[in-house]
């Protein structure tokens, strides 16, 4: 099994036309298991409502995005911020010296990562976010940007 753990600057591009939609689309509709820190859904939200303020997407698609969001999110491995993943983003932040969001994202992951049982499960942190992604690669994740993966080029 391959679980993808999506960050915000990857899963807004469910709702939003920008670069690496396409490729999270395909995510979506081949029915991937998808998981992501109970903070993402916030930052999606708000990534929205903020893009719908500055007149970058319409109200109608806000609105058509939140609706979704709420039966995405159910479909989600949910990852809350438990105490565990709060000392890891702690120790993260001064480690790697990322934004506070980036390191809950990455203990999270790490997190989920550490619970996999079989040898053949597998996972892919996906994001757009640069910073993010050499901090995984550092702790050893498999990194998919989508703005630079090409379609059906999941590992």
């Amino acid at each position: 099994m391959i679980l993808y753990y999506l960050d915000s600057s990857a899963w807004v591009k469910r709702y939003c036309r920008e670069s690496g939609s396409q490729w999270v689309q395909q995510l979506f509709q081949e029915d991937n298991n998808v998981a992501c820190a109970t903070l993402g859904v916030i930052e999606v939200l708000a990534a929205l409502a903020r893009k719908g303020k500055a007149g970058m997407i319409g109200d109608r698609i806000v609105k058509e995005a939140y609706a979704a969001i709420e039966g995405d999110w159910a479909s989600f491995v949910q990852v809350r911020l438990t105490d565990d993943i709060l000392l890891t983003a702690q120790t993260l932040a001064k480690e790697l010296a990322l934004r506070g969001a980036d390191v809950v994202h990455l203990a999270s992951a790490l997190s989920l990562y550490g619970r996999l049982n079989d040898e053949h499960d597998r996972l892919v942190l996906v994001t757009s976010d640069h910073e993010l992604q050499v901090g995984a690669r550092q702790k050893n994740l498999v990194v998919v940007d989508p703005e630079t993966e090409q379609i059906r080029s999941v590992p």
